[in-house]
């Protein structure tokens, strides 16, 4: 009897473990999905709308998940973790006008970014390389 208590005992604690890893694997994964959703739901908006340019954008939809970026691209480039531009990192470009960072928008895990263009006036999903100064990309949750 002793050895069947000491079993199940074990078989608990090792669920228990288990679990508390998936769930903050989970969290990490469900924040940047998360923001990717949300980043979705902004497709066709005007451009600069709710103050949705460029960084605003970015930090209005990380904002609806807890995180709260400044509200300038260089500034967010300083902000997180770098990353290989998975689902929900926030992506960066140096455009060339001799500013630095100058644009940022949000991966998808596909090869593009949503972002707030200027070119299109609209919140829109552009293949990652068709914007010009890829500078890199950061997790920031």
């Amino acid at each position: 009897m002793r050895r069947c208590v000491v079993t199940l005992l074990c078989c608990a604690l090792l669920s228990a473990v288990s679990l508390a890893v998936s769930s903050e694997e989970a969290f990490a994964y469900d924040t940047g999905q998360a923001a990717l959703d949300e980043a979705y739901s902004w497709i066709g908006t005007p451009y600069g709308a709710y103050g949705a340019d460029c960084s605003g954008f970015t930090q209005i939809v990380y904002g609806d998940q807890g995180v709260y970026l400044p509200d300038d691209p260089a500034a967010q480039w300083s902000f997180g973790t770098p990353s290989s531009a998975n689902a929900g990192d926030l992506v960066f470009y140096d455009e060339g006008w001799g500013y630095g960072i100058s644009h940022v928008g949000i991966a998808t895990g596909y090869g593009t970014i949503i972002h707030s263009s200027t070119y299109f006036g609209i919140v829109t999903e552009t293949p990652m390389y068709d914007i010009p100064g890829y500078v890199g990309s950061v997790d920031p949750s």
